[in-house]
């Protein structure tokens, strides 16, 4: 029975493991010590390749072990070295998806190992109509072998997840709960945006109505007829004709006056990203928990002087591939001609530099972009 139920067993995980990610390192020598053992015991010739391969597979887990506790120890050390001293305290939301994190890996592996219980004594229940009996005499595989190749794999997949959840609580208590700043552009994770990097040439609703002189919202109802529900702080497309949110008054302004009100969004083109700031906390994208690929952590914002989540979101950002760049997503970049100046807003705490147009609103370029486009390029 354990043979037939080993051979099932690496033959499903060899077709699946591939959506394991890495704990497919944990659950190999598992895998392969289970087809080991009953092939050692038939005396096959097969036995030697089984055991070659568990203990490369262990060797493997142990170098991938060693290499995830130095990592933990290199991000323990920067959390260390980047202690200013300050401390946050973690939003109600935050909090609770922390909580629901742990406590859901915590009840997967409870809940597989219960499985795997009860499809283990299942397979003793059913084991003696077969044992004593060839297989010809027995004609087709057992109940014994579907149930002992339901038990064993779900047994790894429970060791896998307790694997997951132990590993997890290591990394989380070396590191400690930390919340990190983390940069827009740049870094070791990705799905960190601004929550303005969607709003470029809007304007809100209730701004508008309240200005007598501002005809965004005719215009905007003119272009969609089918937007009738408009009201409080949603936003339209600002009208590039009106007399307060135009074109034309964006231009008009001086390079003081547009600085003080850089953080508008109706000021840049839709395209344009929007001016982050480097002081205002609102602006900071922060990270709670990262210690490096055992834990991610999660996306965060400043919210009551508190480090907080969207609601009900327990989403991890992602890490990002060293060898592609940054954003998988391609910024468009703005027009090569028609520009009127360019204001930078590093004064303002912004930054970055704005370039004004003569038919379209400003554009947004970062100090980064900057450098990058004075940087003398080599042709080949």
């Amino acid at each position: 029975m354990f043979g037939f139920s080993a051979t099932l067993v690496a033959l499903f995980f060899s077709l699946t493991g591939w959506f394991f990610g890495r704990l497919a390192v944990a659950m190999a020598p598992i895998i392969l010590l289970y087809a080991a053992i009953p092939y050692s015991l038939d005396t096959t010739e097969d036995s030697a390749i089984w055991w070659a391969g568990t203990i490369a597979a262990a060797l493997w887990w142990l170098v991938q072990t060693k290499i995830s506790h130095q990592q933990i120890h290199a991000v323990r050390n920067l959390a260390t070295e980047s202690n200013t001293g300050a401390t946050l305290e973690l939003g109600p939301d935050a909090q609770m998806s922390l909580k629901r994190i742990k406590n859901r890996s915590l009840s997967w592996a409870a809940t597989l190992s219960s499985i795997a219980i009860l499809f283990w004594l299942a397979t003793a229940m059913a084991l003696p109509t077969a044992v004593g009996r060839t297989l010809q005499e027995l004609e087709d595989l057992a109940l014994s072998d579907y149930l002992g190749t339901a038990a064993a794999t779900v047994s790894i997949l429970a060791l896998a997840q307790w694997h997951r959840y132990g590993w997890r609580s290591l990394a989380r208590r070396r590191v400690g709960n930390m919340v990190w700043h983390v940069p827009i552009v740049g870094g070791p994770v990705e799905g960190l945006w601004s929550s303005l990097s969607e709003d470029a040439g809007m304007v809100s609703f209730d701004h508008a109505r309240s200005l007598p002189s501002c005809i965004c919202i005719n215009d905007f109802k003119r272009g969609n007829p089918d937007e009738v529900d408009l009201y409080g702080d949603i936003s339209i497309t600002a009208s590039v004709y009106c007399p307060v949110h135009g074109i034309d008054h964006i231009n008009s302004l001086t390079h003081e006056h547009f600085r003080s009100k850089a953080t508008n969004t109706w000021f840049w083109d839709e395209d344009s990203l929007l001016p982050i700031s480097t002081q205002a906390e609102e602006d900071r994208t922060l990270l709670i928990g990262y210690a490096g690929t055992s834990f991610i952590g999660l996306p965060a914002h400043f919210s009551n002087d508190t480090a907080e989540i969207q609601p009900d979101t327990d989403n991890f950002v992602e890490e990002r591939n060293p060898q592609i760049n940054e954003s998988q997503w391609k910024r468009p970049l703005p027009p090569l001609s028609g520009a009127v100046d360019r204001i930078d807003l590093r004064p303002a705490g912004l930054g970055g530099h704005a370039i004004r147009y003569q038919h379209g609103r400003a554009w947004f370029e970062t100090t980064r972009d900057a450098d990058a486009r004075k940087r003398p390029t080599t042709e080949e």
